[in-house]
């Protein structure tokens, strides 16, 4: 039975929300309230932009205006469209209104009230100041979420994968995502980092300092999901090598700037080469607060949360939680990100992605695809291949020339007997259709691309074929 509720647009325009047809268990809205070492466990994966004659002018003018009418109304009719056809749902705890098939509507759903969970366990302290209005819109397209957004919200979204954003047309706040082609796991990053700043909103307005508000959202970010289970803590071991070259080369942002940026200061370098460095480093911090020094920080941490529940100024919320030696701090950190290890899991989904992307280039060229790692690499490095990726904003550029790209670092819960590693095989089809066997001889399917011996579960590369072919990730 669909849930009755306001009018969708209390994310402000009057119309219902929905989106798929299957809900999706409702999450426990109040779960029992953890103990700390629940909340935020020590081991990062345990239990958890003239002069003309006036005639002339006027004609330009008329001409522009015209245009500028025509152009305005396209927009509108764009997103006018998508809204119309996009039918919008309660499922779990979010109103989702979007035009993705119901499947893959239902799938990010349940992976949204996953999140919403693991939100809720890790801030169990931190009661709501202001009623909590779950909206999101997911986009197929991203030229239908860049107008929509523009029409109906007044947002430039033009630059972004996703945001949460709270405008006069949406006081609630609302979170907007696109996926077209993308991964699958880079969606799942955008709604984990986007939806713990709708879930923080209710909890904190806008009283969380940039740098935390950023740092936990790249926290949960960059957090895994296998099955129910959600692994925190993960890091990614480009981002871990960048900030150790910060650290080395003197580039990070000082403690005493971090922690005085505003909130406008840090919007407005979001296009700044430094951008994604600044995001790191946020990311780093916490985790230094959650796990460096084996947990000493967890409990002033949580205080200096529940401080700026309360609405206390970060500034003072900070020097009651942390003391007034900021130097001191910044230099634990210093010694806790220059020793910080990758974790296997996210890493191997990084890469297994570029292996991947790599395999569909081979594809697209005719080439024929080696059944090796080894002739994998080789291949790729033959036709110098390279993915590039965006991340907050700066482009980042991975080489087959790159020889960790085709490893798997070993992290604490790696077995040093039997280390995590990449296989390549060739992909063998049973019970094909004549039709299929056909398809199969004139354009064969890409290799089948795995791991071994990765905890806490294996990745494998699952092709669908279509005009051409995609892939997915799967976690066994």
């Amino acid at each position: 039975m669909t849930a009755q509720r306001p009018p969708f647009v209390a994310v402000r325009c009057h119309g219902q929300r929905s989106a798929a047809k299957s809900a999706v268990p409702t999450c426990n809205r109040t779960p029992s309230r953890p103990t700390r070492s629940d909340r935020w466990p020590w081991h990062p994966l345990t239990k958890s932009v003239i002069q003309n004659r006036k005639s002339n002018f006027s004609f330009l003018l008329c001409v522009v205006c015209a245009s500028a009418v025509n152009c305005f109304a396209q927009e509108r009719q764009a997103q006018l469209s998508w809204w119309d056809r996009s039918p919008e749902q309660k499922i779990g705890q979010y109103w989702i209104k979007t035009d993705l098939p119901a499947d893959e509507a239902n799938s990010l759903a349940r992976h949204l009230n996953v999140m919403y969970s693991e939100f809720s366990r890790r801030l169990a302290d931190m009661p709501e100041r202001a009623e909590e209005k779950l909206n999101v819109l997911i986009f197929k397209h991203r030229q239908d979420y860049i107008l929509t957004l523009r029409a109906r919200f007044g947002v430039n979204a033009s630059a972004s994968g996703g945001m949460f954003f709270v405008t006069s047309a949406a006081p609630a706040g609302a979170l907007a995502v696109w996926t077209d082609d993308l991964p699958r796991r880079r969606i799942e990053h955008v709604i984990q980092h986007e939806g713990f700043h709708q879930f923080a909103y209710s909890r904190f307005g806008n009283d969380l300092p940039p740098w935390l508000n950023e740092g936990l959202a790249e926290f949960f970010g960059e957090a895994v999901v296998v099955g129910q289970q959600v692994l925190v803590g993960q890091s990614n071991a480009r981002v871990v090598n960048q900030i150790k070259d910060a650290i080395e080369l003197k580039r990070y942002v000082p403690f005493a700037q971090m922690l005085s940026i505003t909130s406008k200061q840090w919007g407005d370098a979001t296009l700044d080469e430094s951008a994604a460095l600044r995001y790191h480093q946020a990311w780093s911090m916490v985790q230094f607060l959650i796990y460096g020094e084996q947990g000493r920080h967890v409990a002033a941490f949580e205080t200096f949360l529940k401080h700026l529940n309360t609405g206390l100024v970060a500034d003072e919320a900070f020097k009651r939680a942390f003391g007034e030696d900021i130097a001191d701090f910044e230099a634990r950190w210093k010694r806790f990100a220059s020793t910080a290890k990758p974790s296997a899991f996210a890493t191997a989904l990084e890469r297994i992605e570029f292996l991947a992307q790599g395999a569909l280039e081979l594809n697209r060229r005719g080439t024929s695809y080696p059944p090796t790692l080894k002739g994998l690499r080789e291949a790729l490095e033959q036709i110098e291949f390279k993915q590039t990726i965006e991340t907050h904003g700066l482009k980042v550029e991975l080489g087959a020339d790159d020889d960790t790209l085709f490893t798997i670092p070993i992290d604490d819960l790696s077995d040093t007997d039997d280390p995590p590693l990449f296989t390549v095989t060739k992909t063998r089809l049973v019970g094909l259709t004549h039709r299929e066997r056909q398809l199969e001889d004139s354009q064969p399917t890409p290799p089948t691309i795995a791991t071994e011996h990765l905890r806490p579960g294996n990745l494998s590369i699952k092709w669908v074929r279509g005009d051409g072919f995609r892939f997915q990730i799967v976690v066994e």
